[in-house]
């Protein structure tokens, strides 16, 4: 799975389960709660298994991948937006 060009930066270990879930409550329609998942990383999109979060703690980061590259651009719009509205830092 390709990464996403966004990330979200200075992520306490604390908030990130919040900030996954309120990003999926705002931007995937019937979503309720980020969840994590056997692999350590989060199911975000409402069970649609197009994208995923994992949280870095070393470095504070929530990265996120697509399964297909082609929507890369597509989930990266999305990120932006609600960083923007939530005032999270983010990199590309």
């Amino acid at each position: 799975m390709p990464y996403c060009h966004t990330a979200f930066q200075n992520v306490p270990p604390d908030q990130v389960e919040e900030i996954l879930s309120t990003l999926t409550k705002e931007q995937f329609i019937g979503g309720r709660a980020a969840y994590i998942l056997d692999d350590g990383s989060y199911s975000i999109d409402a069970g649609q298994n197009d994208i995923r979060a994992i949280y870095y703690a070393e470095e504070s980061t929530i990265k996120f991948f697509c399964r297909y590259e082609r929507e890369i651009a597509f989930y990266d719009k999305k990120l932006k937006f609600f960083a923007e509205n939530h005032s999270i830092h983010t990199t590309l």
